[in-house]
């Protein structure tokens, strides 16, 4: 529409300068009315007709567009966000579509970015369109719903968006450790078949600090088959893996334990695996473990001792898992399994998840690292194991089901909170059971659906932070990038706690966390905090140098 009215009124100024002419060449200009006449016809054949045109906002990465275009999203015309050397940090460009007609052939492409300090290539810069995934079951255990939630991050080189409709594209930019610290400036560039095209700015702010690859928290997941989807070959499970450990989450939990894939696994950033499972009993439906089991496990652990010893991974690396979260009349034996381990060395960890909280104190001295639940933490009481040398991770499952968790009506913004939680309670460590349990699916996501959210039983989004795409390069979730953005922000309170100390530090992170389920679900805040933090790190390094 905005395209006819320009196209009118150029033509009605060119027909109005031409008349005097008209008067006194008549035959020369004759010819040329005929053509600035057919023009117009042609450019103002749509007026009063349907016109695509379309509009460009930044939304924060911890938000998650709701489908509904009545739904309103707080955004704003111009994305800033800041980083360290090596980190990534997003944000949303939303696409929304005009009421009069569909957008198609939508494409988006970003330059690279330029500041004072030096610039940064394009290739650094990542989009993706956002997926929505329908909930159709409803949870007696959390406040769940049937709808729509933006999730899966998907590999398109083009989309549609139908009129009066709006369309996530999630940008990510990732630093390169030693990028100089200043104000860097971009675009991301969205074209049409249909609507011309258009620009919105972003600004990056570079930190004048990078951020290790090696996490400074210990972090696991357990990696489902992907027999499913497109086989569980290797190369397809190290895609998955290199996909997690991007993401700042190991994928320890049941991999392969030879030396090519460990060290694969290592360069890129693996700080914690398991050498074995002592499975639960009663999931197997067994009543207890049979000699030829136990006799089985210490030759395992034993060889392992052999391999891995020598190399200093049994000291804070490698654990033994026992009895996932044992059941009160099993406490005897999980006390039983931890000293079979115990006795083929003193140096293997032995790490007891637990969903009773009471069996902390129950299992004191039969564990040497405890996986509690988030929502646990203070009635567990595990803080007391810590002064006594152990050591403690968090862990979030279905239950307990109270945020935060990765539940998909749940905000975004818990994946981002379990970074500053853990730094929060002092915990060195966190623990997801599944990135991939993808039951019930046997084809990737697509930008509307075609999805079952609910993979384990009637918890929507439980088990799974990634999804399948169809050329078997996983895809990640706004889930997990949140919950990298997390760990990645836990480096920012671990490095200003190491410069100066934990005082002031913690005068600040409680205003962002006060409790293990306490927090503020503001971005905004969160985004201010992180500043200061980034800020105060900057003048330390900076004084130190000089």
């Amino acid at each position: 529409m905005r395209t006819n009215l320009l196209h009118t009124t150029a033509i009605v100024l060119i027909l109005a300068g031409e008349y005097k002419f008209l008067r006194q060449r008549p035959i020369i200009y004759k010819y040329k009315l005929i053509i600035i006449s057919f023009w117009f016809l042609i450019t103002t054949a749509g007026c009063g007709h349907n016109h695509a045109d379309f509009s460009l906002s930044a939304v924060s990465s911890m938000v998650r567009v709701p489908l509904e275009p009545g739904r309103p999203v707080k955004a704003s015309d111009t994305a800033r966000i800041s980083a360290a050397g090596g980190e990534y940090e997003s944000f949303q460009v939303l696409v929304s579509a005009g009421d009069s007609a569909a957008l198609t052939g939508v494409c988006w492409e970003a330059g690279n970015l330029t500041g004072d300090s030096g610039s940064i290539d394009a290739k650094h810069i990542q989009i993706n369109p956002v997926g929505y995934v329908q909930t159709t079951v409803i949870s007696e255990y959390y406040p769940s719903s049937p709808g729509w939630w933006a999730d899966p991050l998907l590999h398109l080189d083009s989309l549609s968006i139908p009129a009066g409709e709006r369309q996530p594209l999630w940008v990510t930019i990732f630093v390169p450790r030693g990028t100089p610290s200043g104000t860097y400036h971009g675009t991301v560039r969205i074209s049409t078949a249909n609507a011309g095209s258009s620009s919105i700015p972003f600004e990056l702010r570079v930190w004048g600090f990078d951020i290790p690859c090696r996490p400074s928290i210990k972090t696991l997941t357990w990696v489902s088959t992907l027999r499913d989807f497109g086989g569980n070959s290797r190369e397809n499970r190290k895609a998955l893996y290199e996909l997690l450990l991007e993401h700042r989450l190991g994928p320890g939990g049941n991999m392969e334990l030879d030396e090519e894939m460990l060290g694969f696994c290592m360069q890129r950033g693996m700080n914690a695996f398991l050498l074995d499972n002592i499975p639960n009993l009663k999931r197997i439906k067994q009543d207890s473990y049979s000699q030829g089991y136990k006799d089985s496990l210490q030759a395992e652990l034993d060889d392992y001792v052999k391999k891995f010893g020598p190399r200093g991974w049994l000291d804070g690396m490698a654990y033994v898992y026992n009895y996932d979260e044992v059941d009160r009349d099993h406490w005897p034996l999980a006390k039983d399994m931890y000293r079979l381990v115990k006795s083929v060395s003193s140096d293997l960890k032995v790490i007891q998840c637990l969903n009773i909280p009471e069996g902390v104190e129950a299992l004191a001295g039969y564990a040497d690292t405890w996986d509690v639940y988030v929502a646990q933490y203070k009635e567990s009481g595990v803080a007391q194991r810590v002064t006594e040398g152990d050591e403690a991770w968090l862990a979030v499952c279905c239950y307990p089901s109270v945020r935060p968790n990765f539940f998909l009506e749940y905000p975004v913004i818990d994946g981002r909170i379990i970074g500053w939680i853990c730094y929060h309670t002092g915990v060195t460590g966190f623990e997801y059971w599944s990135p991939n349990h993808w039951d019930g699916n046997n084809s990737p996501p697509e930008l509307r659906g075609k999805w079952k959210a609910n993979t384990f039983s009637n918890y929507n989004g439980d088990g799974y932070l990634t999804y399948p795409g169809p050329d078997m390069h996983p895809l990640s979730s706004l889930r997990l990038e949140n919950l990298r953005d997390g760990f990645e922000d836990y480096e920012y309170l671990y490095l200003l706690k190491e410069l100066e100390g934990d005082t002031a530090l913690t005068q600040l992170t409680q205003q962002v966390v006060s409790a293990p389920t306490e927090y503020s679900s503001n971005p905004e805040l969160l985004y201010h905090i992180r500043e200061k933090i980034a800020r105060r790190i900057e003048q330390i390094t900076d004084y130190e140098k000089h």
